[in-house]
């Protein structure tokens, strides 16, 4: 199952243009609330330069990235918890989701109509955090009440229930807390909205100083804050590479978002190189060569032998398998090696 990331955001924030940018697919996009009310799924490919410069050293017939699939989530609004503007229905749309982009709308368009009337990220940050808390809130107190105490585990599940309640209720995120691997397994089945990576999308007009306010209070609160000037580099791709050079015109750089992706989601990427295919692969950085072999296909995994593997950092120094080979960069790994980022894998 590819990996799902929800773009989360009051309406109006450019959710479904940034939808249509990262998909290259157009849905409605129109100037009221609720325009989207059933959630938009597309592919997005991760922009990964390394892919394309194997590819064309090994003169591929094909290159195939890594990709996530991207969904377009309504837009919440303030007591969405309590089922406010269809809150409800859409807050469970979330909870499908492995990662959360959260839309911000620092753009001061006035044609286009904010749902709290004024431009302002910040509190807009924080109304939707709220909504996500108080929901978790419902949901922890709901399993408390029919939790039924049978065994040690039941127990367990009832103290880290209580734990979380707790600091719901001071506005403390779950996945704030130190919890450990197996509390964190435990839990696992409520499926909280709270314990989801998460990171932050200046949506700007293309005025820098549009967000800095927002990049300050991301600092302080220690969350991670990606840019973009959604509608403007929407419009660019409508433009031809000679009417793009002619104004200077360069995209914003997406392998931040690539990054920042497989940072929160700890994940890693692998290739496998060659005439027909040249390929990424996107697995759980803890992943093994077994495991990553299974990937692949089932039946490599069953009757797994051996790895061979060199790094693309070492390729890039070296190139010709022969120089890797002297150099001893190209190493023969068992089953449970942990393939590493980058690693060439064969």
């Amino acid at each position: 199952m590819p990996i799902k990331i929800g773009l989360v955001g009051l309406p109006n924030v450019g959710k479904s243009s940034l939808f249509n940018f990262l998909t290259k697919k157009d849905i409605l996009i129109a100037n009221y609330p609720f325009a989207t009310i059933n959630p938009n799924v597309g592919i997005m490919p991760l922009l990964e330069p390394c892919l394309e410069k194997l590819a064309t050293y090994w003169k591929s017939k094909k290159t195939t990235p890594s990709v996530i699939e991207v969904i377009d989530i309504a837009g919440l609004v303030k007591g969405a918890a309590h089922g406010a503007g269809l809150g409800n229905e859409f807050l469970s749309h979330i909870r499908e989701v492995d990662l959360i982009c959260h839309v911000l709308r620092c753009f001061p368009e006035k044609e286009i109509v904010h749902v709290e009337k004024t431009i302002d990220p910040i509190r807009d940050y924080e109304t939707i955090q709220l909504e996500l808390i108080l929901s978790d809130l419902q949901q922890v107190t709901r399993r408390l009440e029919k939790l039924k105490i049978k065994d040690k585990k039941a127990q367990k599940e009832k103290e880290i229930c209580q734990l979380i309640q707790k600091n719901l209720e001071q506005e403390i995120k779950i996945n704030q807390l130190d919890l450990s691997e197996e509390e964190r397994e435990i839990i696992k089945k409520c499926n909280f909205l709270t314990t989801k990576p998460i990171f932050l999308l200046a949506n700007y007009g293309g005025d820098y100083s549009e967000i800095k306010e927002l990049e300050k209070y991301a600092k302080w609160k220690q969350l991670t804050l990606l840019p973009l000037a959604v509608k403007l580099e929407e419009e660019m791709t409508k433009l031809l590479s000679e009417e793009k050079e002619e104004i200077g015109w360069r995209s914003t750089d997406l392998l931040p978002l690539t990054n920042e992706i497989k940072k929160l989601l700890k994940f890693k990427t692998f290739f496998t190189v060659g005439e027909d295919e040249t390929k990424s692969w996107l697995i759980k950085i803890e992943a093994t060569a077994r495991e990553c072999a299974g990937l692949i296909h089932s039946d490599i995994q069953k009757n797994f032998i051996k790895l061979e593997v060199y790094n693309y950092d070492d390729w890039c120094q070296l190139t010709k398998k022969e120089d890797l080979r002297k150099a001893g960069k190209i190493r023969d790994e068992g089953a449970n090696y942990i393939v590493k980022e980058g690693d060439i894998c064969y």
